[in-house]
């Protein structure tokens, strides 16, 4: 396994209001977090940063027990329990901060993050940063957004491509901080070794089309791929993003399974 991340403020932008968290346990064992900030400059820096340090320190001390321990078994129930409890720390975080703090009422948001043991991904999701896999044959979003536009599409409201344009793209109906609880996706799945698994914020994704991730990812893919290769990749997705107008914060977090 090898991974690599990259952000990138972007072409419109003063201030990068995502972070992201990269931690490798072992060689078969990493968590990422990607989170993608809301709430004037400051507002969403500071709950991109708490929310993602927050949800790490959690899960680092689930982890860190299991790690080097061949007699301590992890169920997957008791992962999802972690993961989505360090949802609401992370939550809880990020509120009590804006209470503190009243100029950042409102702060809040977006979450998606991975745990990845040999072959399974567990990811958990609030907003509309996403989590794809990809091969040769294809790319699949794994998550769901938690946006308006995605209301519209499952009510049948908008088309796929009428969504593309549409001009309240970047409402979201879910986020980290901004109410006092919040309910996040739980996702598990399997997948075959060399599977890419990318975590990103939309500033990818409405910038640079699904296709165009595959393309980029896969055409660096082979038996000697290597950390430096990953990295370049992942700067390559960034850079097209901002090619493409880079109207917002780029993040993106690339895992070879």
């Amino acid at each position: 396994m090898i991974c690599s991340a990259h952000t990138d403020v972007g072409m419109k932008r003063n201030v990068n209001q995502d972070s992201y968290i990269l931690k490798t346990y072992s060689e078969k064992t990493c968590l990422c977090v990607v989170c993608d900030g809301m709430g004037g400059a400051r507002g969403g820096s500071e709950a991109s940063k708490l929310a993602s340090e927050k949800f790490v320190s959690i899960m680092d001390d689930f982890i860190s027990p299991y790690i080097g321990n061949k007699d301590k078994k992890i169920s997957g129930g008791d992962i999802k329990n972690a993961m989505l409890d360090a949802v609401d720390q992370a939550n809880y975080a990020v509120n009590e901060y804006s209470k503190i703090h009243p100029t950042l009422k409102g702060m809040g948001t977006t979450l998606v993050a991975a745990l990845v043991i040999k072959n399974t991904v567990f990811c958990v999701n609030v907003g509309d940063s996403r989590m794809y896999f990809m091969n040769n044959d294809k790319i699949k979003q794994i998550t769901k957004d938690h946006s308006y536009v995605q209301y519209l599409l499952d009510l049948g409201q908008l088309t796929p491509e009428e969504a593309e344009s549409f001009p309240n793209k970047n409402i979201i109906t879910r986020a980290v901080g901004t109410e006092s609880s919040v309910s996040a996706d739980f996702i598990r799945e399997s997948v075959p070794e060399g599977t890419y698994m990318l975590l990103c914020t939309d500033g990818l994704t409405n910038h640079v089309s699904e296709e165009g991730m595959k393309e980029i990812i896969m055409s660096a893919d082979s038996r000697q791929l290597d950390q430096i290769k990953l990295s370049l990749t992942v700067r390559r997705l960034v850079d097209s993003a901002n090619e493409n107008g880079g109207s917002d914060n780029i993040t993106a977090v690339l895992v070879r399974v």
